[in-house]
């Protein structure tokens, strides 16, 4: 049956209107008469105290100025138990009174949106858990929830059975325990932020320091795009369910400020700034001043802020996400527990719950740091831990928008369902957050308490004496390469997790993908598994090296630096004062080949193709196969094998002489490279089937092997191996140019001439 959605505070009691001086007086005459027989208040006393003290608090729960001078008075004049003052103090915080002592780590852990009442603790859809599902939804969280809201309508038109179970409460984990923030750019960053695009660069060349950096500067271009994708799409899709579904949860899109503190950070908001114009979104850059005038904060650095995000009540959201999807016929249980879960098949796959199992045709896992439990394999989804404090009472600079800074790091906001003549409660997060080999600890760190009341101080400096009114911490998962996992981990198995801190940014969306992998067996394109797959974990190869239409992408890209690179230098040429005479000509005195010069390649020896670095793990029937698609060329030095501007269909690999590279520049040839025996040129004119960008000449007798388009897009679309080694051969030589060109442009920036280089490739 549909849960209510009554939002009460579970802890409120009657409260009347004080604040006068008798009242006050009464509390301590109360207190005198009942600690004439101790020497220091214990807990019991704390207690009694605190209970007739909120009979007399206003009408928000804040301390009238009397109650306030009359509690600061106790906490002076009497002596407490180490427990008893620990409580104290946490009941002055509760009430947004200074302490006069260090502010302990509080005796209340409760997450600040858990404060409402649990409808769904113990909830089950019908007495007995069902042995049979269509779907079966395993963690009843953001992102189940979200799945099981995109399945709902499946569920109500086409009888699809849809379960979630959970071993807790829905939310009861991360999305109960988390900030209550949704970002369009999840920075993932601890330190200095360079920027998403830079972000991703770092976080790719620490996971796979193998792959060469070119590649890897062009991934994490393609990924920045992709992430920023997925983040608008996730806080579009959580604003439209909130109000298709007129979910209550102080629903406040007011934007987020990013705050810089070095001149690093400052270079590369600007930089972001049109990253996202390009994406067709707008951020503003917000000077300091605008930051003084705004939030009353004094910075040495601009800011960054993004209209359209903001802050929620994921807790309450995630109940009202619950309540639609009932309605349509999804069925829920809550406190079964998952051991494990096994396939027979890729339509026939066996939950394995502490109360039971059901058989399922698609499975999707949305447990975040708990994934492990179930999948071993995905050990690399390692659990941390976040810490967040909630100051009572504060001035309400935030007015609903978020701000977070990597000075800390921290990040907070200032819900308005608590807003209240111009106070409000304060969030605040910060301090890294800390591995843990049990996702379930709730032990908070003393250390992380510290940093906590320090950058609070920065931002709140009135605040420095002010108790937490309580402090608890939330697991999170992170993955290596600080993106989450959505995708198909065998078929039919869907993992929805990993979101490195930053739920807010991808779960709404994660959970529509899953669903729709679960109703079609296919990823949706926004989605792409060789950035989100689960299967990425797995192993130590990044699966945009494993995937042939990944490294087609690579290898056009890698075209695209390289005519740039090209441009500037042939530019950086024209403006220098170096002449002609400076460089190598290179003229040629043979004409053009013609094709019917060409010869068959089975006078080539496989093996002396499998001797070339670039193809050296080729095996023999590989080298075979590669060979029969080509031709063979046997060229006299001096010979013309294209000029620039020429039409061009084809690549080459020298397999023996030399030939030389060279760009026309003020009406000369400028030699830029001579490529030995080993090298494959012309790949731009291969990939993107434009004319020639640079003339080629034969340096030494030259054999040159030959392959054109046709062949090439006939092997690329079989998606075999021999496609996946050949493209990664293109782009090691690609690579190979961009470096040589970038050598030159280096040199021509310091020197303001362009020396000749043997060495370099184009």
């Amino acid at each position: 049956m549909p849960i209510s959605r009554k939002q009460r505070s579970a802890d409120s009691k009657p409260q009347v209107a004080a604040g006068t001086l008798q009242q006050a007086a009464a509390i301590r005459a109360w207190l005198e008469i009942t600690t004439t027989r101790t020497k220091a208040l214990n807990v019991r006393y704390v207690r009694k105290l605190a209970e007739a003290a909120r009979h007399v608090t206003d009408p928000d729960g804040c301390a009238t100025p009397q109650l306030a001078q009359e509690l600061q008075r106790i906490e002076r004049a009497y002596s407490f138990t180490p427990k008893a003052r620990r409580l104290f103090q946490n009941f002055l915080g509760s009430l947004g009174i200074d302490s006069s002592y260090s502010i302990q780590v509080p005796a209340d852990d409760r997450p600040y949106w858990m404060r409402t009442d649990h409808p769904l603790t113990h909830y089950r859809s019908r007495p007995e858990l069902p042995s049979r599902a269509d779907v079966v939804v395993v963690g009843a969280g953001l992102t189940g929830a979200s799945a099981a809201y995109h399945l709902s309508e499946a569920a109500r038109n086409q009888d699809l059975r849809v379960v979630v179970v959970d071993k807790g409460a829905p939310a009861s984990e991360a999305s109960g325990r988390n900030g209550g923030n949704f970002e369009l750019l999840p920075e993932n960053s601890v330190g200095i932020y360079e920027g998403l695009a830079r972000e991703r660069f770092s976080f790719l060349r620490r996971c796979y320091p193998a792959v060469p950096i070119e590649i890897l500067r062009t991934e994490s271009e393609r990924q920045a795009s992709v992430v920023l994708g997925f983040a608008l799409r996730n806080r579009d899709r959580l604003k439209h369910i909130i109000e298709q579904e007129n979910i209550d949860c102080d629903f406040s899109p007011k934007g987020w400020l990013y705050l810089a503190h070095t001149e690093r950070e400052e270079q590369a908001i600007c930089e972001e700034v049109m990253f996202a114009a390009e994406q067709g979104q707008r951020i503003e850059l917000w000077s300091r001043m605008k930051i003084r005038n705004e939030f009353g904060f004094r910075r040495d650095y601009i800011g960054r802020f993004i209209p359209g995000d903001g802050s929620y009540h994921p807790f309450n959201y995630v109940y009202g996400v619950f309540e639609s999807a009932l309605r349509s016929g999804v069925e829920l249980y809550t406190g079964f527990k998952v051991c494990q879960i096994t396939s027979s098949n890729e339509d026939s796959h066996s939950v394995v719950t502490d109360a039971g199992t059901i058989v399922a045709r698609r499975v999707i896992v949305a447990t975040n740091a708990f994934t492990h439990q179930i999948f071993p394999e995905l050990g690399a989804m390692r659990p941390a831990e976040s810490q967040i404090a909630v100051t009572e009472f504060a001035p309400d600079r935030c007015r609903g928008r978020i701000v977070t800074s990597e000075e800390g790091p921290v990040y907070f906001n200032q819900p308005r369902a608590g807003a209240r003549n111009g106070l409000a409660p304060l969030l605040l997060g910060g301090g890294s957050d800390r591995p843990i080999a049990n996702p379930s600890s709730r032990r908070r760190s003393a250390k992380i308490h510290s940093k906590l009341l320090l950058l609070r101080e920065k931002f709140y400096p009135e605040l420095k004496n002010r108790p937490f009114s309580t402090e608890w911490v939330g697991s999170c998962a992170y993955t290596p390469d600080q993106l989450p996992a959505v995708g198909f981990l065998r078929p039919g198995i869907i993992v929805a997790a990993g979101y490195n801190g930053y739920g807010g940014s991808y779960t709404c969306a994660a959970g529509q993908a899953a669903a729709m992998m679960a109703l079609t067996g296919q990823t949706p394109e926004w989605v792409p598994q060789d950035v989100f797959s689960p299967k990425r974990l797995l192993g130590k190869t990044p699966l945009f090296m494993d995937e042939t239409d990944s490294l087609w992408r690579i290898a056009a890209s890698l075209c695209a630096q390289l005519r740039a690179v090209n441009r500037q230098i042939s530019d950086a040429i024209s403006f220098s004062g170096t002449t002609a005479a400076r460089f190598s000509a290179a003229g040629h005195s043979v004409p053009p080949p013609d094709h019917t010069q060409s010869t068959p390649t089975s006078t080539v020896n496989p093996e002396l193709l499998r001797a070339l670095p670039a193809f050296s793990d080729f095996t023999l029937s590989e080298s075979q196969a590669l060979l029969s698609m080509m031709c063979r060329w046997d060229l006299p030095k001096g010979t013309l094998l294209f000029s620039h501007g020429s039409p061009g269909r084809s690549c080459f690999i020298v397999l023996s002489g030399a030939v030389n590279v060279s760009m026309q520049v003020r009406g000369q040839e400028q030699l830029l490279a001579t490529l030995p025996a080993g090298s494959i040129f012309g790949q731009v004119a291969l990939i993107e089937g434009c004319p020639r960008t640079t003339t080629c000449t034969i340096h030494k007798d030259a054999i040159l092997l030959e392959v054109d388009r046709e062949p090439c897009e006939r092997l690329f679309a079989s998606r075999s191996v021999t496609a996946l080694k050949f493209l990664a051969a293109l782009n090691q030589g690609l690579i190979s140019a961009l470096r040589g060109a970038d050598r030159q442009l280096m040199r021509l920036t310091i020197e303001n001439r362009v020396p000749w280089s043997a060495d370099a490739a184009v």
